[in-house]
Parts: C-alpha cells; structure tokens; sequence
C-alpha cells in the first residue's frame, strides 16, 4: 500500500522518521561528514534541528567519531553519527572501539548502496554489513527506498528505538545502522502529496518512553562483599577510572558514593583522577577526609616496605591505571571485591566476589549492608598509616615542585601546575601514555571540584583532541583543558579540524607537553636496550621536528611556546580567559621527568612534616 510521495520525498520522509524517532528515544545531538549518499540522512537531520537536534558537521570521519564520543562521555547519552559510504564509515572504527571498551554509547549511520549496486564494480561500494564486526552491540539494516506501508513505518521507528537502548544496555557501547538509499537522494522541488509526511508526523506524536533499567547487584554476592569488609582489618577502596555523571554540573559531591563506603568501613580511600573521587570541593561529603592521594606512588616511593599490604580491596569501575597502585595491589595478593558496570575488571584474577551493575546502585546497596557494621578495632590505625604516608609523600611533592628541581623543569610540573590553576566545575581531560599516570604522582587532592575525562578504553592515543572538544562542545562545563603529549596531538591532527565546528565555545586549552618524543617508552624495559639507545631508537621515541606555533597557524589557533614555570602559568591564565581553542606547548627538559621521580625518593626520606 502506497502513500503517494515520490522516490526522493519518500527517502527523505522515512529518514525524518528514522531520526525523529532517535530523538523519541532521548539523542539529542548529531555529526555529520559531507557526502552525497548520505543526503536523505543530513537533510533529515536538518530539519530535526528545528526540534532541538543539535547538528554539528566535521569534514574527517575519524575526528567526527571521537568527537562525537566526547558528546556521548559528557552526556550519557548516544551521539548519533551520519556519512556516506565507501570509506568513510571506516573511520569511525577507532572511535566505536573506545565506546565499546568504554562503555560509552554512540550510534552510527552509515549511508550505503542498495544492493541492486551490490557486487558489480559500483563506485564507493563495498559490504557495509558487519563492517564493525563484534565491536558493536547491535547492528540492523535500513532501507530507505523500502516500502512506506504503515507496519513498514513503525517498523523503522522501532529499528531507531531499539538502536537507542540498546548503545545503552546492559552496557554502553556501539551500535550500526547501515542505511541504504536509491537515487534520487533530494527532495524534489516541486508539489508532493503530504500523505506519507502526515503518517511520519502522526508515528513521532504518539507517546514514547523507553529507558535501559537500573540493575543492582546479586544479594548473595553482596552478602559476601558485606562479610568481607566486616572482617578486614586493612582494607582499601580503589577506585579507578569512572564515568562523567550525567549532568555534571548539577551532581552532587559524593557522585558515587565512595566517601560514605570509605566511612563504613573505615577503608582509605584511592581514588584515581579519572574516577571524579579526587578533586572535591573541600570537605564535600566527607571524600577528603578518607583520602588516599597517590597512594601507590607514595608506596613506591617509600620503597613498598614501610606499610603492610591490604587484606581486603574493593575496586571500583575500571582497573587503576597508576603503575604503583597496581604493584601494590599485586604485591598484597589480597583478594579483592570488584564493583563494575558490567564489565570483568579483573587483569590480576584477584577477584573473589564480583558486584556487577549500576555502580551508584551498588556502592549505595553495600553502605546499606555495613550500616549497622562499625570498622575494626585495627582498621583505625591502618588508615591513620595510609593517610599519614600520603601526606609525607604530598609534602615531599610540594617541596619539590617548589623550586627548580633535579634536572630542569619537567612534566610532572606540567600537570601539578595545571591543575592548580584550573577553574572548579572545569573539565580536565588526560592523555594516555604519561599524562595519565603523571597525575598520579605529582597531583594530591583540591579544594575544587573538576571533572576528568579520559579515553582508557583501549588506553590509546587516538582522537584525543577530537574527544576532548566533543565533551566541551556539550556546554556542561564552563572550561576545559587536555593535557596531552606532543606525539599524541600530531596523531590527532584532524581533530584540530574539529575547532572551526568548535567556535567560540568555552574556554579550551590543550596544553601539549613537548618533550621531544614518546617518552614514556623510557619507562619501560625496552629502555635498557641498545637499539633503543641507538639511532634506531626513533622507532619509539618518535622525535619530530613540528613547528606548532606554524601548526597552530594553519588552524586559526592561538599559540604560545613556554619552558618555564612562571611562562606555564601566565599563558595557561591568559587562555582560560578566552572563549575557543587555544594551544599552550611547554617545551619539557628531556631526561628531568626520571630525576624528578628518582628526587621523590631521597625527599620523603628527609620529608618528616604531617
């Protein structure tokens, strides 16, 4: 059964319904590449933006998708992705990867070749199905030159609505929609019947409602957790990479509540930067009282000797991605209570009981289990240790960041002085390789509340700028800054692409840590080698020879060069002062990052302040 509209109205009215019915199902915001197969699509979204579809437009795929992940980390809901095809859905791969691991939902349209075009030399055709393989948690085939009957109709809506849920349930993550369309890909200008137009409207006004439920942890392994935690004596709350609360700007302190289960049970709490635990405002909901800032670098630094291993540790969401917590939790060999979004966050198979669901739901679930529970006699001086070496350490931190320093000035500066500068409600997001793990040892807790983004996914160095725009362009934070290596922005320089769709927003500083390669191969065991202390040691360092002032140039940026302390904080302060993209490059002293780090050692020896 018809509905009267021609080829190119129909096209277009199926996808008005097909993004309509996205929007019914709570998306809110859109990125498009150009295109021509994808027409019906873009011009479908154009004419949702009436309706409050934001709709932004990135020439490069690659970047669009992390942008577009950096919408959906901010937000908790999907972004949706529109491009042509051929090519240009395959890059999205990196991006539909990092949702994946990530759990972050994100959903992408790919517009395709009917199959009348399949498998006989078409141009920009190849098989789109599948194209992501087991990276998505749903995929499904539409045709938009398919019929327009009614169960035809309410069957597309229901393909949208179900592509919403689930890039939400039972986890965040991917979801493809290989969307076919037949010439012609425009309206046509003149008169159409407004039959099949008056079905899509009645189908997007009929009531819709639908929403991932909020899943709890099993009892008897919540029963278990709760005896666990009654009999540690040493028991540790680690909490390690965690997800931006929906509206930020409006959550509460004690996002998770972690404050109140490190109070229940008298357990220190490590809490990471990435897992909004560490920088509070004050004394909000109590976290400060209970923390244990960099915790396993102070233990490291200490030489693993001066404080008896944990007997009990509850991790929460991703595993820690600090190098001396993770040694210290190994070392102990404790077993270990893992609460998690769904995921098995288990690297060290020291999991004895898992809690796996809403994290909120379960951290709220074991405070109510321990209410009537009062911590162990031994567990009061266990904690007093803990937070009396932390702040041995922090002095030890302060101290040295306070003068030159071994060396020269160096990254872990960088990121101390970073974050201290930064605004609170801001958004601080961190590169992966060092900027990361650095945190972890040279920033101890604040007195302002900043929310930290991170891509430890897959842990990559993909889309970073690209996602740290995306995240800022939600208008949740009142600026923002991405600390990120030098290698790491030169692999991301189509997300630099990504400003002129940026504009004017909220501040946003990407500070680039020049030092001169990827160092943080230097950490690692391959540093002792002499092919890497050789000539063919650039094969991991990857010195470069950019000049970013003429880089910043070519993108309209403003930029300055600092290699100084005092140049550090006055160029950051001038670029939170202004609306856009700004890069800030501090060129580090190669080689003073390890002496720092080695100086931590003989300070907290000399350290003896409280």
């Amino acid at each position: 059964m018809g509905l009267g509209a021609g080829a190119g109205e129909a096209q277009f009215q199926r996808a008005r319904l097909l993004v309509g019915a996205l929007m019914q199902a709570g998306v809110r915001r859109a990125v498009t590449s150009p295109g021509s197969r994808s027409t019906p699509l873009v011009l479908a979204a154009l004419d949702a933006a009436a309706a409050g579809l934001d709709v932004a437009s990135i020439v490069d795929e690659r970047a669009a998708g992390f942008f577009a992940l950096g919408q959906a980390r901010a937000t908790g809901m999907p972004t949706v992705l529109i491009c042509t095809s051929g090519t240009a859905p395959a890059h999205y791969l990196p991006a539909m990867m990092e949702a994946r691991e990530a759990g972050v939902p994100l959903i992408a349209l790919t517009a395709d070749r009917p199959m009348e075009l399949m498998d006989c030399g078409a141009p920009q055709t190849t098989d789109q199905a599948k194209l992501f393989g087991s990276v998505v948690s749903h995929f499904a085939e539409v045709d938009l030159a398919g019929a327009v009957a009614p169960l035809s109709l309410r069957a597309l809506r229901r393909t949208a609505v179900q592509a919403v849920f689930r890039s939400r349930w039972p986890r965040g993550g991917a979801v493809h929609l290989n969307v076919r369309a037949r010439k012609p890909l425009e309206r046509s200008e003149a008169v159409e019947s407004d039959r099949l137009a008056a079905a899509v409207d009645d189908l997007l006004g009929e009531p819709l409602e639908v929403g991932p439920p909020m899943v709890g942890p099993d009892p008897e392994a919540l029963s278990e957790a709760v005896r666990l935690c009654r009999r540690a004596q040493r028991g540790l709350v680690v909490a390690g990479p965690l997800p931006l609360p929906p509206s930020a700007h409006e959550a509460a302190g004690d996002v998770f509540g972690l404050g109140e289960l490190s109070r229940r049970t008298g357990f220190p709490l490590l809490a990471e930067a990435t897992s909004q635990s560490r920088f509070v405002e004050g004394n909000a909901a109590g976290e400060t009282s209970c923390l244990a800032d960099c915790l396993g670098a102070a233990w490291a630094a200490d030489g693993g000797s001066g404080l008896p291993v944990p007997d009990l540790v509850v991790q929460v969401g991703a595993a820690p991605v600090a190098t001396g917590t993770q040694r210290l939790l190994e070392s102990s060999g404790a077993p270990q209570v893992v609460v998690s979004d769904g995921t098995w966050t288990d690297p060290a198979g020291l999991g004895s009981v898992f809690l796996l669901g809403d994290v909120g739901t379960t951290i709220a679930s074991l405070c109510s289990g321990l209410e009537s529970t009062s911590p162990a006699a031994a567990a009061e001086s266990w904690r007093r240790d803990v937070l009396a070496l932390c702040r041995r350490f922090q002095g030890a931190v302060a101290n040295l960041v306070a003068g030159s320093g071994p060396g020269g000035f160096h990254d872990g500066e960088v990121i101390h002085r970073t974050v201290a500068a930064m605004p609170s409600a801001a958004f601080l997001m961190l590169g992966n390789s060092l900027p990361v793990r650095l945190v972890e040892t040279w920033v101890g807790r604040t007195d302002r509340r900043l929310w930290v983004g991170s891509q430890r996914g897959l842990g990559g160095i993909d889309g970073l700028v690209a996602g740290f725009l995306g995240s800022l362009s939600t208008g949740e934070f009142p600026a923002g800054a991405l600390v990120v290596g030098d290698v790491s922005l030169l692999h991301d320089l189509d997300g630099l692409m990504a400003t002129s769709e940026y504009g004017d927003g909220p501040p946003a500083v990407i500070v680039v840590i020049d030092n001169g390669g990827g160092r943080i191969f230097e950490r690692l065991p391959i540093a002792s080698t002499g092919v890497f202390r050789g000539p063919d040691g650039r094969h991991w360092l990857t010195p470069h020879r950019v000049d970013f002032s003429s880089l910043a140039r070519a993108f309209g940026l403003p930029c300055a060069l600092v290699d100084s302390i005092s140049g550090l904080e006055r160029e950051f302060a001038a670029a939170l002062g202004r609306r856009g993209v700004s890069l800030v490059v501090v060129r580090t002293v190669p080689g003073a990052l390890a002496q720092g780090e080695e100086a931590l050692s003989r300070a907290m020896a000399s350290f003896s302040g409280s």
